[in-house]
């Protein structure tokens, strides 16, 4: 690590966690700045950066071009950034902590309960003092004036004093547990199961040279082929918004509403979205990289699960019903998914991780060569999890059900960062939210409405967007680096120190840029920042209609457990679930004709993967082509080709940033 690779990795993360806000809801360049787990704002950079700056600069001088190694530096910094600023964490905690103010104003049944009161008053912004109707009105509204922006002294920060110092130690003791446990499980997973992370070997093709020369796949004719054929759609479609009368459109999405009429047991499991389907030429490119039953799963797996749904709603059970962390079945289906994946990881690499655990505590294990930076990992992690758990406690969730809700937490990061290591599936719409599967396994009675309410916002500031967390971002940073031979402990060490950074920047810039313009803006941290109270609500009322309110509020300590009042419909949904994705991992071992791949329950229900199904499909039919006609040697020549694509594809979705930043800040527009 050079001096000036950390500087300008530091420096770029600064400015990320500082404008994302404004760039997603202000200029509105028509995408968002870290829009998923493949953010164009970081890998469209390093293609604008490998294709033009770095060759500019060493034109004028070889040394002021970077090298691969510091290029790799600086993105992994980066990367680790992008975990923070955005829905993942950055956007979501200012909204959880101050809307539901606002809409326990417009919801008489929420002023009727007082349901506000449920939860320990550190949680929520203090609308209650002298700043407090200026702190919210200000929020909702926005302070700003035309193009001129608010001084951040005249934002009531008073008013915020009280969330920041209760959530600050316990955002940090979990990010602090994660990040060390991606450290842990970094040498199982790249050197010891050699999975392929896939974006990181698009990115890593890239890189330079030590002494700045451009990578060899960017000299290769078949690149420049796939590069400017997406590329040249996408500048297209963003001219149109400029100049409507002039360019036309190129569609991406089809329309398939006839085919409906052949599938109505689909259409009847909520499986619209597979009848619209958007081609999404950087899905197609990594596709073409997967083993073929990864990408066949994801592309088979949305209209699997559709047409078991419809089977079910043709008698009467609605699987995919409910809003967000509610008590229906679905939730219990992706959290018997997660639960599956995280027994096969746990099983896979058990001896190493136990080896790692005896290291840390200063015993003996069987496994020598476990690094330093892993022990460190372990370490940090124990500590994280430990703090996490006891700040939980002291806010009122009694430890015994805390540990439950950690474990349920840390699965769903560590899931993620492991299906984006095996697949590169880069959005990811399944939720599971720790707070309703206890729910449905403890009882609403057992746990008492308060509690609930204490999981219900911990779970939206933490995990009300996994496909966009930090752990699967510090997983990709350290397998990049890893590639460049740079030491892991020192990308450990100062990937910590961004992460943290980051954390400081982004919470009081996003808050700047909500008084600013207002953050009233339709989008989903807005919108999960209505459900905690609102299945309060659900929950308060039907424990009044069964008598059992004040008997649910007194619960305290282990009674929480000891009462416990399962819905077995819920739970045997969860335990079934758990076991096919068992079998089916079972299969893949065993059979080499197995068609499926575990990572199926990952994405067969959510909105992402329905939205990338016939993407897959379409990198699948590819690479089965390719290789049944061509063989080997011809899918090894194909593959700059579909590099090209993602980067034309990450590069169309940078370009837009750039230039409509730059229109706002000359004319103070923006683009329609």
């Amino acid at each position: 690590m050079t001096i000036r690779s950390l500087v300008i990795g530091v420096l770029l993360a600064t400015l990320l966690c500082a404008f994302c806000y404004f760039c997603d809801y202000v200029v509105r360049p028509g995408s968002l700045m870290v829009s998923s787990l493949l953010p164009a704002v970081a890998y469209g950079g390093l293609v604008f950066y490998v294709l033009l700056v770095n060759p500019l600069l060493r034109r004028v001088n070889a040394k002021l071009a970077l090298g691969g190694r510091e290029v790799a530096v600086v993105l992994a910094l980066f990367l680790i950034a992008c975990g923070v600023p955005g829905w993942s964490f950055g956007q979501v905690f200012p909204c959880t902590v101050m809307f539901p103010h606002y809409d326990e104003r417009v919801n008489p049944s929420w002023k009727e309960l007082e349901i506000l009161k449920l939860a320990p008053p550190q949680m929520l912004c203090d609308v209650d003092g002298p700043n407090g109707e200026l702190g919210l009105n200000g929020y909702i509204t926005g302070m700003g004036k035309g193009n001129d922006h608010i001084n951040p002294m005249e934002i009531p920060w008073s008013v915020w004093k009280r969330p920041f110092l209760f959530w600050g130690p316990i955002v940090f003791s979990f990010f602090i547990a994660v990040f060390g446990l991606a450290a842990v499980f970094h040498q199982q997973w790249s050197a010891h199961e050699q999975l392929p992370y896939p974006i990181v070997q698009f990115a890593s093709s890239l890189l330079p040279g030590p002494d700045g020369k451009m990578a060899p796949m960017l000299h290769n004719r078949l690149f420049y082929i796939g590069f400017l054929f997406i590329f040249l759609i996408l500048l297209n479609n963003y001219l149109c918004r400029w100049q409507s009368d002039i360019f036309i459109p190129v569609k991406l999405d089809l329309a398939l509403e006839p085919l409906r009429t052949l599938f109505p047991t689909v259409v009847r499991g909520k499986g619209d979205m597979l009848f619209h389907p958007l081609i999404l030429p950087a899905v197609v490119g990594l596709a073409y990289f997967l083993p073929s039953e990864a990408s066949f799963s994801m592309w088979f797996g949305p209209w699997l699960y559709c047409f078991i749904s419809g089977i079910f709603a043709i008698y009467g059970v609605e699987v995919r019903a409910g809003k967000m962390m509610a008590l229906v079945m679905e939730p219990f289906i992706f959290a018997g998914g997660y639960f599956g994946l995280l027994l096969i990881i746990l099983y896979t690499g058990r001896q190493y991780y136990l080896s790692v655990l005896k290291h840390a505590v200063g015993l003996k294990g069987q496994e020598k060569n476990v690094p330093p930076y892993a022990v460190m990992g372990m370490r940090l992690f124990l500590v994280g999890t430990v703090a996490f758990i006891l700040l939980l406690n002291h806010a009122g969730l009694h430890w015994s059900v805390g540990i439950l809700y950690t474990v349920l937490a840390i699965m769903v990061y560590t899931v993620v960062s492991r299906v984006l290591a095996e697949t590169g599936a880069f959005e990811i719409g399944t939720f599971v939210y720790p707070c309703v599967f206890l729910w449905g396994v403890l009882g609403a009675s057992a746990l008492g409405p308060r509690p609930l309410v204490i999981m219900f916002l911990t779970s939206t500031v933490l995990l009300a967007a996994p496909g966009w967390s930090v752990m699967p971002f510090i997983n990709q940073a350290m397998k990049l680096t890893e590639g460049r031979q740079v030491p892991l402990a020192r990308t450990f060490r100062w990937g910590m120190a961004v992460m943290i950074l980051a954390v400081l920047v982004a919470i009081p810039c996003t808050i700047y840029w909500q008084y600013d313009q207002g953050a009233m803006v339709n989008h989903w941290p807005r919108s999960s920042s209505y459900y905690p109270f609102a299945n309060a609500v659900e929950a308060v009322l039907k424990l009044k209609a069964q008598g059992m309110e004040e008997t649910a509020m007194g619960r305290h300590g282990f009674q929480h457990l000891l009462q416990m009042a399962p819905d077995r419909m819920l739970v045997m949904t969860f335990l079934i679930t758990v076991a096919i994705t068992l079998l089916v991992a079972f299969g893949r071992l065993k059979y080499t004709w197995w068609p499926l791949h575990p990572v199926i329950f990952i994405f067969f229900g959510g909105h992402q993967g329905m939205y990338m199904s016939l993407s897959f499909g379409i990198g699948f039919l590819l690479k089965w082509l390719v290789t049944k006609y061509g063989g080997g040697a011809m899918y090894q020549k194909c593959k700059p080709l579909m590099v090209g694509v993602i980067a034309g594809t990450v590069c169309g979705q940078f370009t837009p940033m750039i230039f409509s930043t730059l229109y706002y800040l000359t004319t103070g527009k923006t683009i329609n």
